[in-house]
């Protein structure tokens, strides 16, 4: 089976691939509607590109990856590059979206926990990746980013204030000396816990009486 470019389907690349004699020169005839600038290729492209790329098929061209990306692609190779590290990073879901949806690689990352390989989920709802449903999943894509820019920002928690601290070693000291006696093992505990306390009192030039 064969996948034309730009077909909105879901495939197994190992289709488009499966066969030992790679006709690379079948491949190059259908570039003219390669659509890697656009951002409206196939996975299955891409991963032909990344079997031409890893097994040095291009050779059977030119003597560079560079060479052949320019004259046999029509594109650069950091173009190139750029797709194969979508494919590797977000597999074929992204490809399939990107062909519904304008997406870029770090509007996609930021959604990504919304998108499978089946669709784009919404308010619990999900938008199957069909030619069909393009609309809905292009509103659905700009939503889901929409949410991502106006979610306020997750903060790193305050440290406590030394007053706070010190609190609560005078509150752990008052404690202690309701207690009559402690069992060998809690005796153990508290003799390493204070050892802590007084190496961390050390680190801040506090003077052990």
């Amino acid at each position: 089976m064969q996948y034309e470019f730009g077909q909105f389907a879901h495939f197994s690349m190992d289709q488009t691939l499966e066969k030992q004699d790679f006709n690379l020169d079948r491949w190059i005839g259908r570039r003219e509607a390669f659509g890697l600038i656009a951002g409206r290729c196939s996975a299955a492209e891409v991963e032909s590109l990344r079997r031409i790329r890893d097994e040095r098929l291009y050779r059977g061209k030119t003597r560079t990856w560079d060479a052949f990306c320019a004259q046999h692609l029509g594109v650069s190779r950091r173009n190139v590059e750029r797709s194969i590290r979508c494919l590797e990073e977000f597999g074929p879901a992204f490809f399939h979206l990107s062909q519904l949806a304008h997406i870029r690689p770090e509007e996609y990352r930021a959604i990504a926990p919304h998108i499978t390989a089946e669709g784009v989920r919404l308010d619990g709802t999900e938008i199957a990746l069909l030619p069909e449903n393009s609309g809905r999943v292009s509103a659905a894509v700009a939503e889901l980013l929409r949410r991502k820019r106006t979610a306020p920002e997750k903060s790193e928690p305050a440290a406590p204030a030394f007053a706070a601290i010190l609190k609560r070693c005078e509150a752990a000291a008052e404690a202690l000396e309701t207690l009559e006696t402690v069992e060998p093992q809690e005796r153990l505990k508290l003799a390493t816990l204070l050892w802590r306390i007084r190496d961390k009192a050390a680190n801040l030039r506090v003077p052990i009486l």
